[in-house]
């Protein structure tokens, strides 16, 4: 039981522990592009005529690393945008997460901390496909006293 005990918590030990800091170094271009999707979100549309119908949000990588391509679709209905994250001094993680309603998803990244900060949203609101701009984030140098 004592050994039980033990690794409960150490298990909530390292659950509580510091956010990962294994940031990449930021670089203003990438080596190679990954032509896959890195980010993708599905969501089923359950129509009973037409099964293959999604709402589906997908990240791609750009060759400027701060840039992805967000593409879209609900329905038949496809689109696509460009957005860029802010310069944090690392590497941009992408993320995609569920909106508040159905058929909505958030995107935005993650900090240096490891806390998500949205940018955008893509949703459904009367059987239309709407892109919105969140928030904007700035970074700003320290003040030298």
């Amino acid at each position: 039981m004592n050994q039980f005990l033990f690794f409960a918590l150490l298990t909530l030990i390292s659950c509580n522990s510091e956010p990962d800091r294994n940031l990449e170094p930021y670089t203003t271009e990438r080596t190679t592009v990954n032509s896959k999707a890195v980010k993708e979100y599905v969501e089923d549309v359950n129509d009973a005529l037409n099964p293959e119908w999604k709402f589906k949000v997908e990240l791609f990588e750009q060759k400027e690393s701060l840039n992805y391509e967000v593409r879209f679709q609900y329905k038949e209905v496809t689109g696509e945008k460009i957005f860029a994250v802010p310069n944090m001094g690392f590497m941009p993680k992408p993320e995609l997460k569920k909106g508040p309603e159905p058929f909505s998803c958030i995107i935005g990244f993650y900090n240096a901390d490891s806390v998500f900060m949205e940018l955008r949203i893509l949703k459904v609101e009367n059987d239309n496909l709407m892109y919105k701009h969140l928030k904007e984030y700035k970074v700003a140098e320290e003040e030298k006293k």
